[in-house]
């Protein structure tokens, strides 16, 4: 499959579904892009991993995304600056291919997931306050369905669902929200 037939792809499954919206009730807005590249010949989906200092999440691995600020005026704008101030991606670089369900977090985060894809190889000018490292994972590597675990918050049992790979677990929200993906893309189904 060549990349276009795999944007035409996402690009026609998103449009015609109708996409999960949740009100905010008390949660904070983020948004965080599912990056689809092609590196040799290969389908792949880019994160970063974060840096054990940071405030959220510390050393996770995530997608490129963020807390929506006032200045962005729409998600899709905290999108396009925190992929600029992470990774050093210009807007022109991103091509929007749709959107995925919104996730609400067990920690408080209301986050809108948008789906593109960039130019490989890229340029990029890696923040290392906000990322301590790329990785990028072949799509074949995430076909498998992820693995459940479960969590106990304020007495409630929430199912955690987990991807293993050979140097890094993928958990919590962003693997909640890769497996929407791969659901969707390759199944046709959705979670």
């Amino acid at each position: 499959m060549s990349v276009n037939d795999l944007e035409s792809r996402i690009l026609e499954i998103l449009a015609g579904r109708r996409k999960l919206t949740l009100q905010p009730e008390n949660l904070v807005r983020a948004a965080v892009l599912v990056p689809i590249i092609r590196r040799s010949g290969e389908y792949c989906i880019l994160f970063m991993k974060r840096p054990k200092n940071m405030k959220h999440h510390p050393g996770q691995i995530s997608f490129p995304g963020g807390i929506f600020e006032e200045r962005d005026l729409t998600l899709k704008g905290t999108v396009i600056r925190e992929m600029h101030e992470e990774l050093g991606v210009d807007v022109g670089d991103i091509k929007f291919l749709g959107e995925l369900d919104d996730y609400a977090t067990t920690t408080g985060f209301l986050i809108s997931p948008f789906v593109g894809s960039i130019p490989y190889p890229y340029n990029f000018k890696v923040n290392k306050e906000e990322v301590a490292d790329l990785i990028i994972v072949p799509v074949e590597e995430l076909t498998s369905p992820p693995k459940v675990g479960y969590i106990v918050r304020e007495g409630k049992h929430y199912p955690v669902y987990y991807y293993e790979l050979p140097e890094h677990i993928i958990w919590g929200a962003t693997a909640r929200i890769l497996k929407n993906f791969m659901d969707t893309i390759f199944s046709g189904a959705s979670t």
